[in-house]
């Protein structure tokens, strides 16, 4: 798609598939912690070790910090990767004492390239991880890209290369500032529903006209197994 086509693509995303904000009663450090949980999982099981979290230790710096790691491991387990993030939480939360009184708001403050680089020089914490947390914490203009966004990049041909920073910053050629935050949450929404990994549902995306992946396999340029009404993948 080039710009002009993405634009119309992304306002129609907007409006059929509304941002759920899913940081809401939530605070800082909660919002960090289930960041890092849902690296190389599934929403689920983020969700079950985030509870577990909840029910076990308490999701505070000072109650993270004081837990033994063998006890953040068993609370971890389903999210996968454990061993590490279980280290990771206690380092973070411990770091969060040490320099900002537990307050993460105070890592993060302006300008945002600074407190980019402050998240992404600790254990655990990447540029997109860096990025979820600045946007639906800080309320800064970033573009997180997950691999439900990333999927979509490729699909409607938006994708420049290979590197985070190159699709992020593809995304945010196309989006202003004041609606990315917005933007991340409905693609997100958009990938899960529609614009799945497995068996897009492109018979009834609304964005189907504009799309060249389904332009592709509606001329058979390319094979793919696609959602039927029917049932039948084909």
């Amino acid at each position: 798609m080039d710009e002009k086509t993405s634009r119309r693509a992304l306002s129609t995303v907007l409006r059929r598939y509304p941002a759920q904000d899913w940081t809401q009663r939530r605070d800082p450090f909660e919002v960090l912690v289930s960041v890092v949980i849902s690296q190389n999982t599934t929403v689920q099981n983020e969700r079950r070790a985030l509870q577990n979290l909840r029910d076990s230790v308490g999701i505070t710096p000072e109650r993270v910090a004081a837990t033994g790691v063998e006890n953040l491991e068993r609370a971890l387990r389903p999210a996968g990767l454990y061993t590490a993030k279980a280290k990771w939480l206690k380092a973070l939360a411990q770091h969060l004492l040490d320099r900002y009184q537990g307050d993460l708001l105070r890592l993060i403050r302006p300008p945002l390239e600074q407190a980019r680089a402050a998240l992404m020089a600790l254990n655990g914490i990447g540029p997109k991880t860096a990025d979820v947390v600045l946007a639906m914490v800080g309320d800064y203009p970033t573009m997180p890209v997950d691999t439900h966004i990333w999927r979509i990049a490729q699909r409607w041909e938006i994708d420049p290369g290979r590197r985070y920073e190159d699709i992020t910053e593809a995304w945010k050629a196309r989006i202003p500032p004041e609606q990315r935050r917005e933007a991340h949450l409905a693609l997100i929404r958009f990938g899960r529903e529609t614009c799945t990994a497995r068996l897009p549902r492109c018979l009834v995306c609304p964005v189907g006209p504009d799309c060249p992946f389904y332009e592709k396999i509606r001329t058979g340029q390319i094979q793919a197994r696609i959602w039927r009404p029917s049932a039948t993948a084909v």
